[in-house]
């Protein structure tokens, strides 16, 4: 990190994709709470994790307290994701050294009884907190006074319904992924639909009828705002997508398009928050965290979304389609996997952008100015302040009717 008085390269936007320590963007992603796994599948013995490059070991111990600590034993490297969790901690299998979620050593077996060469021993850790069902660290500076962990709403209301989905891998850079989310335009075109089939989805996000979108900065970050003309001279048909630093998404219209809804029922508005936590466990793989949080009437709402959630494509492959991705059309998931997964590392020297990527230039701008704050020692955009730890934080992901020209 940058000293005062020296002065260090400017991050680019060519630093982004890249998150082991020492990284612009990997000492950037350490100012926040990021999350590194979820209670359920928490289990009683140690997973290996890996987060911004760090091979890492997470477990729960016998008091039901999760810890996170480097996965290679410092005695001699063995790893402790084959540990065993007894008398307080993690045991080493290899030769029994004991470490509490804090990273103490408590016990060297092995050494005489009268040692206290086990007091001296501090393996790497990082603490942990859980909120909603998910376990966040954080792995910045200043682990002994972090900033608060956000109260995000859709985890931390007691209102309404909560769901997390499984949890998934993509072998691809996590920016591909989250510049996604700021490019409202890709619905209309990639996920194209018949523009006839009597659904909102496919009227609104119509391929010979791109609805126009704003790009606007936030609080947490920046929205993109798709909207066309409402059932009023008055209104207007609203859909939201959000992004909050440092790595989420939300989107708002899950309800309506998973059940395929006529533009009608937009009336009341949306009420399920779609979460995604976006984790980078280095340059080229990361774990998508989702959890969806539903405020409205239908106590069987989730029961009702699942068998729409599929994730094959429908067509089978052709015997002589090569093609890694192939068959991907007819899945919204894996239709983005097929594009974002092809895009090579976030060089963007040789890119020709368009009016319509304008939600794209904002998502660069907004974190590349977030990293060079971080960078210069400073608190960057997303990170809580202490007057601030008590607080929901919301993020805006409403689809529905609404006056026109509102934000």
């Amino acid at each position: 990190m940058a000293k005062a008085g020296v002065k260090t390269k400017k991050a680019a936007l060519a630093d982004i994709p890249h998150v082991g320590p020492g990284t612009p963007c990997g000492e950037w992603f350490r100012r926040y709470w990021i999350v590194v796994g979820t209670a359920q599948e928490l289990y009683d013995i140690p997973q290996a994790v890996k987060v911004l490059g760090e091979a890492l070991v997470l477990f729960r111990d016998q008091s039901g307290r999760a810890g996170l600590l480097g996965e290679h034993c410092p005695h001699r490297g063995a790893s402790l994701e084959y540990g065993d969790i007894e008398d307080g901690g993690l045991r080493c299998p290899y030769h029994g050294w004991l470490f509490d979620i804090a990273g103490q050593c408590l016990e060297m077996p092995a050494e005489p009884k009268d040692s206290k060469f086990c007091q001296k021993v501090k393996h790497l850790s990082y603490p942990v907190k859980e909120l909603g069902g998910l376990i966040f660290a954080y792995m910045g500076p200043d682990k002994d006074r972090p900033p608060p962990l956000p109260k995000y709403k859709p985890l931390a209301d007691p209102a309404g319904q909560r769901s997390l989905e499984a949890t998934r891998v993509y072998d691809y850079n996590w920016f591909n992924f989250i510049e996604n989310g700021a490019d409202p335009v890709h619905f209309s075109i990639l996920h194209r639909a018949d523009p006839n089939d009597g659904t909102w989805r496919s009227w609104f996000f119509n391929f010979k009828d791109i609805p126009p979108f704003d790009a606007v900065e936030t609080s947490y970050g920046m929205k993109v705002v798709s909207r066309k003309a409402g059932p009023t001279p008055e209104t207007e048909y609203v859909d939201e997508k959000s992004f909050a630093l440092p790595s989420i998404l939300q989107i708002g219209d899950t309800e309506f398009t998973h059940f395929k809804q006529p533009r009608e029922a937009l009336s009341a508005g949306s009420n399920n928050a779609h979460f995604m936590f976006v984790t980078p466990n280095d340059d080229t793989s990361f774990t998508l965290f989702t959890v969806n949080h539903y405020t409205g009437p239908d106590s069987e709402f989730f029961e009702k979304l699942a068998p729409s959630r599929k994730v094959e494509a429908k067509t089978e492959k052709k015997p002589y389609d090569r093609r890694k991705y192939a068959p991907f059309r007819g899945s919204v998931r894996t239709e983005d996997i097929a594009c974002q997964g092809t895009q090579p590392l976030l060089d963007r020297r040789k890119e020709q952008l368009a009016t319509s990527d304008k939600g794209v230039i904002l998502i660069r701008k907004i974190i590349l100015s977030a990293i060079r704050a971080a960078y210069a020692g400073q608190v960057p955009k997303g990170v809580l302040g202490r007057d601030a730890a008590d607080q929901f934080v919301r993020i805006d992901s409403f689809t529905g009717i609404r006056a026109r020209g509102g934000r």
